[in-house]
């Protein structure tokens, strides 16, 4: 028997290899291939071009500028002149990509200005990278995950990160930002955890069911932390620059239809119900597809509901699985969801393997293959429906971690795990 375990390991661990090195070079070259046919900050950074105009016309103008499309338009209408290859195949057209956070974190896009825009974007891709990678060690060591390396490698490596990474995104902060916030909950510190989950409104929209979960739970102290965190965070701006709520709002409003209506939502690609609603209206009756779509919305948005159940207990088993439930609910329910917001479920993630240490190495060939099928996918079709296919693929997903976390809450009293011990940090 423990022959035919070690054989296995070692099975796995050269798959594992196998994987990251076709993964890397896979990615690789993929990025290689469009920035040569496309150019940069088109498709290749094309977040961090609104990001770096928003820097640009906040050091100009102030804070409530980051929300004007017309001086955003200026600013990056310059980099996509210079950088972007004209002939390019597939090549989008120009569109402004706007930077729909509150402040102050769109104070952090000023330093993306300090270098001229290739360095300053290998800059940022580096340092994103970086931090998702040394994080993780403090989210293995809190949750008492041994060896995490190969499932390091397998979250940065993934689709989810990778375009996260090749964009300019900054969603690997709702992987620092949530991770403290799950930590916190971990130890019985409740403010904290608040004060941490409140820095999610960065991206508002990853709060849509958390708020009411929490109210559900009846954990006050975590949403008095919140509002002390929001608090804290937004007030000075009201009060020193409180125009930029008129063009934040706007902003917002002009993202919310079903197609989306500015640069860079590309709804189609995302990972929630209102991408299945848009993608299925192609091949099926659309009354009859948003009906389902709307259907399926509402019994997601329940079922990451009913995971508050495991936030009222003091075991970190259940409240892992119930965390990764409510994250995974969230980025299939909310309205706006691209793939790169994925990364809400790797702290939770992280808890629930350090309960369950064999799923480890499926979990880690599994984030390989995500970027694997993408990168085919773009290879023999188009980027386009690359991002379509996985984000319904990642739906698929998030509803399958979504349903098993639910049953698992709540067909027994009490999940059957093996018994852990806490890791000091």
């Amino acid at each position: 028997m423990h022959t035919k375990t070690q054989n296995r390991s070692k099975q796995t661990r050269v798959w594992l290899i196998i994987s990251v090195l076709a993964v890397v070079v896979a990615e690789a070259a993929f990025t290689t291939m469009v920035v040569r046919s496309r150019g940069l900050f088109e498709y290749i950074g094309l977040d961090y071009r609104g990001s770096r105009a928003a820097g640009e016309v906040i050091l100009e103008h102030g804070l409530g500028a980051a929300y004007d499309l017309q001086l955003l338009e200026e600013s990056q209408r310059r980099l996509f002149d210079r950088y972007v290859i004209e002939s390019g195949s597939y090549r989008l057209p120009f569109g402004v990509v706007p930077a729909p956070y509150p402040p102050p974190f769109t104070l952090a896009f000023v330093p993306s200005t300090w270098l001229p825009p290739v360095p300053g974007y290998l800059v940022w891709t580096l340092f994103h990278a970086v931090v998702l990678a040394v994080y993780q060690l403090r989210l293995a060591r809190a949750f008492g995950v041994s060896k995490p390396g190969w499932l390091i490698a397998a979250v940065v490596l993934s689709f989810p990160a990778f375009i996260n990474l090749i964009m300019g995104q900054i969603s690997i902060w709702l992987v620092v930002f949530f991770g403290e916030a799950v930590i916190a909950f971990d130890r019985n510190q409740r403010f904290r955890a608040g004060v941490w989950l409140g820095l999610l409104v960065f991206k508002p929209q990853v709060l849509v069911l958390f708020v009411p979960a929490l109210v559900l739970a009846r954990r006050w102290r975590l949403l008095l932390g919140m509002v002390v965190s929001v608090a804290v965070l937004i007030v000075p701006t009201l009060v020193f620059a409180g125009d930029w709520i008129a063009g934040f709002i706007e902003g917002i409003l002009s993202a919310a239809g079903s197609s989306g209506t500015i640069m860079n939502i590309f709804p189609s690609s995302m990972t929630n119900w209102r991408a299945f609603g848009l993608n299925a209206s192609r091949l099926y009756s659309p009354p009859v597809v948003w009906g389902i779509a709307l259907t399926a919305m509402i019994a997601t948005g329940i079922a990451g509901l009913s995971c508050s159940i495991g936030l009222r207990t003091t075991d970190r088993h259940r409240t892992g699985f119930a965390w990764l439930g409510l994250a995974a609910a969230t980025c299939a329910f909310t309205w706006h969801a691209h793939v790169h917001q994925l990364l809400l479920l790797v702290p939770p993630l992280y808890a629930v393997l350090g309960a369950l240490p064999r799923l480890k190495d499926a979990v880690a060939l599994s984030l390989f293959g995500s970027s694997a099928i993408f990168v085919v996918a773009a290879s023999t079709l188009s980027i386009g429906e690359a991002h379509d296919i996985l984000g319904m693929t990642m739906l698929a997903c998030l509803v399958a971690v979504t349903t098993v976390c639910v049953l698992g809450l709540h067909s027994v009293g009490k999940l059957q795990v093996p018994p852990t011990h806490d890791v000091p940090t």
